[in-house]
């Protein structure tokens, strides 16, 4: 009983069984990739002191309000009303260039949420210092916009991008951000 129709047979009958079972998992991959969603975000990160700030010496000539920070390394617990985001915290790694405390500032974060997973991105944007009367820092504003990459766990493939503003002064430092991302 070797005949071809019987062998014709047994490969419609695998064709059959592999297309019940692939088409199912091919089918649950595409509404698993269409099933993230864009979900809007917001929230506050309150910054504690720099970890660590350094700062290029100045060159001859140069401008001596002029400050060059190739590193700073900040730490923020945010809240937000998403219960994702809130009691993360969010570490920033930070290049400025400033005269008189005003000018630009460029950097990566990642943030640790509370399951351990993480996520990570770039952000750009403006700070302006203002001061007293006497010369003494007064407040630092800033502006930015911000991109997440990536990350792990949950967040692994999350894509998305926002803005931030925030405030320095004495008694706090603040940045509320806001945006769109996708996990």
């Amino acid at each position: 009983m070797n005949s071809p129709s019987l062998h014709n047979s047994i490969r419609k009958v695998r064709a059959l069984v592999a297309a019940t079972l692939i088409l199912p998992a091919l089918a649950s991959l595409s509404f698993s990739a269409q099933a993230a969603e864009k979900k809007k975000v917001t929230g506050t990160n309150k910054f504690g002191p720099a970890i660590c700030r350094t700062v290029v010496p100045l060159g001859p000539g140069d401008d001596p309000k002029h400050e060059l920070v190739v590193l700073a390394i900040y730490r923020a617990t945010t809240t937000s009303p998403d219960p994702d985001i809130n009691g993360s915290e969010l570490i920033a790694y930070e290049q400025s260039d400033q005269v008189a405390g005003t000018g630009t500032h460029w950097g990566y974060f990642r943030r640790l949420y509370k399951d351990g997973d993480t996520d990570y991105g770039t952000y750009e944007g403006t700070v302006k210092t203002s001061f007293k009367e006497d010369g003494s820092w007064e407040a630092t504003t800033w502006e930015n916009t911000w991109k997440v990459t990536g990350g792990t766990g949950k967040f692994k493939n999350t894509k998305g991008s926002g803005t931030g503003r925030g405030k320095a002064t004495a008694q706090e430092s603040l940045d509320e951000f806001e945006g769109e991302v996708e996990y």
